[in-house]
């Protein structure tokens, strides 16, 4: 249990060592035999055997090394080392990743931002030893380049750091502001900003074109409650129809978004996949699968 709840802080190390299903090189990381899957824990991908359900191994066991997607919209990520950068553009296809583009300036860190029109949009950071700066909006050309979008620069840009996600085209991104993170709904032109809410955790998620964040122990989608968190629930998220809340020694609960009926329970939580037809919770020893 110790592990998960380093994983929830995000300053965990896994000590799970790669086996024969999970491959370590530079190009192409991930499955390489039958009843493998990619699951993402929250800070890195692992390999995992749906017949056993169980994980089999790190996709890259180099120190610091850290993966980041967008809930539900995985095809692009990104991976780098929290002490060197080094961050590169990763595409998901066939239970691997696959480097596509490698960043030269290891002074900068890249993340998923948004998916708008079907393209995805990258925040790129820039790491000195006194602070971090917003360097724009950019996304990948058909040469596989990162090429920056044209935004504008303002009081509200100077304060974004990485984290934000997307729902029918609008961008939802996270301000740093003295001690809290605050909540924006913005575009992909960074031209106005519209308050969502105050001092807000970085668990974000969509539910219905909202955006679904918590505040004050409760689960909110845009401004409406969805319901308080269960006693020791640290982490939330509305998935399709459901609302997954996990706590701090990794056990889980699934409810109806609508009613807030209890559908499932378990423990030992590892991540969880969403698609267009159906969402997948992984945990030891158990794969849940949701929907159609």
């Amino acid at each position: 249990m110790k592990r998960f709840l380093f994983l929830l802080i995000g300053l965990i190390l896994l000590i799970y060592g790669c086996d024969q299903d999970a491959e370590i090189n530079n190009e192409n990381l991930g499955c390489s035999g039958e009843n493998c899957k990619l699951v993402y824990d929250g800070s890195q991908y692992h390999t995992y055997d749906i017949k056993i359900k169980s994980l089999t191994g790190k996709i890259d066991s180099t120190d610091n090394e850290f993966q980041y997607r967008l809930p539900g919209n995985d095809l692009y990520v990104t991976s780098g080392n929290s002490i060197e950068n080094n961050f590169k553009i990763m595409k998901n296809e066939n239970e691997r990743l696959h480097t596509v583009y490698e960043h030269k300036n290891n002074k900068e860190a890249i993340f998923p931002i948004a998916v708008i029109d079907d393209n995805y949009i990258f925040a790129v950071m820039e790491y000195t030893s006194e602070e971090q700066t917003f360097k724009g909006f950019f996304q990948l050309n058909e040469k596989d380049e990162l090429e920056q979008i044209k935004t504008e620069s303002n009081e509200k840009t100077e304060k974004i750091f990485g984290v934000g996600i997307s729902s029918n085209n609008n961008i939802f991104l996270l301000l740093h502001d003295e001690d809290r993170q605050d909540l924006y709904k913005t575009n992909l032109s960074l031209s106005k900003f519209e308050l969502v809410a105050k001092d807000v955790s970085q668990n974000l998620s969509t539910f219905s074109g909202d955006v679904c964040y918590l505040k004050t122990h409760k689960i909110f989608c845009g401004n409406k409650v969805l319901k308080e968190l269960e006693e020791g629930s640290v982490f939330a998220w509305v998935l399709d129809e459901y609302i997954l809340e996990v706590n701090d020694m990794g056990s889980y609960e699934v409810r109806d978004v609508n009613d807030q009926k209890l559908l499932h329970s378990g423990t030992e939580f590892i991540g969880f996949d969403i698609s267009p037809s159906e969402v997948i919770i992984y945990s030891d020893s158990k794969m849940l699968v949701l929907g159609d």
